[in-house]
């Protein structure tokens, strides 16, 4: 069965691949339509045979207009989803319907951090589609149920809102030194709405610790980043670093590991 979980992860990477691509707003900031898998270069419709990246990849991967090579991100994503998959069959110990409520867990967070590695956004109209599916399986999961299900989501926008208006005197301090306005900051209104999906997917206790491994891993790796451009002279201290990645990091260590680690903390004491 992990097989067939690993086919269903390749299939739905491939999708994934779709509305990463055309989800986001152009360079125009138009909205364009979910189209077919198709050549980033000349919009180039790919034939049927070559929707999923792996097998257009064996025959070359490239445009038969352009001649432009096809996206190595669709390949990555539907192999990571595939592996997703099949490890998540075994993290749901052949569980059918716990299996596929991490599917989809992990399919949209997968989804939002795609489209905020490559274009510092978290849209509308995903946090809202995912809103309601995660409220949907957060009212029919025996363990949460509706009040911790909205509750979690009230912590973590709640939390993260905070984060984002002290984010926003900061930039207009920094601004008024500079004597010019600052174009990121490192949580944006995005990271506000992603911190409730994580309250909708967790709960209120378990967004607060997912927040608060999404913050470390954040910090951790700026840190790295930092000592890396001061390495290399190209350091700026007004450069903003995606959370997003590092807060769907978190949610995914607490949903599938949050049990086990939080256990001996929850046992009684003798």
């Amino acid at each position: 069965m992990w097989f067939l979980a690993a086919l269903l992860g390749w299939a739905v990477g491939g999708a994934l691949n779709v509305l990463a691509d055309d989800l986001p707003p152009n360079q125009n900031g138009e909205r364009g339509a979910i189209r077919p898998p198709h050549c980033h270069h000349c919009g180039l419709w790919f034939g049927a045979a070559h929707w999923l990246a792996l097998f257009h990849w064996m025959t070359g991967g490239r445009c038969e207009r352009c001649g432009a090579k096809r996206r190595r991100r669709s390949l990555w994503v539907e192999v990571f989803s595939a592996v997703l998959f099949a490890g998540l069959w075994f993290w749901a110990q052949a569980d059918v319907g716990r299996f596929y409520a991490a599917a989809t867990v992990s399919s949209i967070f997968l989804l939002i951090t795609i489209i905020d590695i490559e274009h510092r956004l978290i849209l509308w109209r995903v946090v809202w589609v995912s809103a309601i599916v995660l409220l949907i399986i957060g009212l029919v999961s025996p363990e949460r149920g509706w009040q911790k299900t909205l509750l979690g989501a009230v912590v973590g926008y709640g939390l993260v809102f905070g984060l984002f208006l002290l984010g926003q005197g900061y930039m207009w301090l920094v601004a008024r030194w500079r004597g010019q306005p600052l174009e990121e900051i490192a949580f944006g209104g995005g990271d506000v709405n992603l911190a409730g999906l994580i309250g909708l997917a967790l709960g209120w206790s378990g967004v607060l610790i997912a927040l608060f491994v999404g913050i470390l891993a954040g910090g951790l790796f700026s840190l790295g980043y930092i000592v890396v451009q001061l390495a290399r002279g190209q350091y700026n201290p007004h450069s903003a670093i995606p959370y997003g990645p590092f807060l769907v990091l978190g949610a995914m260590f607490v949903y599938l590991f949050g049990r086990a680690v939080l256990a001996p903390w929850a046992a009684p004491t003798p």
